[in-house]
């Protein structure tokens, strides 16, 4: 058996791309949030609202979010994954002035600005992009209402 002299070899190293996923990129998370303001009603959501349908959307499970919100199911609290990316995102959306922070029911929401309908409306039109994604939030966001949201996410009805 012969012993390799390594201490007399030269090694290299090169960089080479590493894919990213498009979740992972910002720009597949701002057109997201682009259309869910888009879609709910006065272009306006509370952050609770976008948290739930990203995760949701990101965690493929629409359709039982769509079953929940039927009334089919007796109501059961939404299990919410709060991401640090999306929370990025919504910086990103809001340093760009394509929305302005505002309050919904009592709540921090995103309201778009005339950049941001725009912006919204842009995204929307786009055949092929975010196809199933845009799909999706076209239908969640017209579902969830802010009692919704709070039913979601277990809160006790005032009296």
């Amino acid at each position: 058996m012969t012993e390799i002299d390594l201490a007399n070899r030269r090694f290299s190293f090169r960089r080479r791309p590493v894919p990213v996923p498009g979740d992972l990129r910002i720009a597949w998370r701002v057109a997201l949030i682009m259309a869910m303001l888009g879609s709910s009603r006065a272009n306006r959501a509370s952050l609770a609202k976008l948290h739930i349908i990203n995760d949701a959307i990101r965690s493929g499970q629409q359709d039982k979010l769509k079953t929940i919100l039927s009334g089919t199911h007796a109501a059961v609290p939404w299990n919410l994954r709060v991401e640090p990316a999306f929370a990025r995102a919504v910086d990103f959306v809001v340093g760009e002035k394509l929305a302005i922070w505002t309050k919904a029911t009592g709540r921090a929401a995103l309201q778009l600005t005339k950049t941001g309908v725009d912006a919204a409306a842009a995204v929307m039109g786009v055949e092929d992009a975010l196809v199933e994604e845009r799909a999706a939030v076209a239908e969640l966001a017209k579902l969830i209402t802010e009692t919704g949201v709070g039913a979601l996410l277990g809160e006790k009805v005032r009296a």
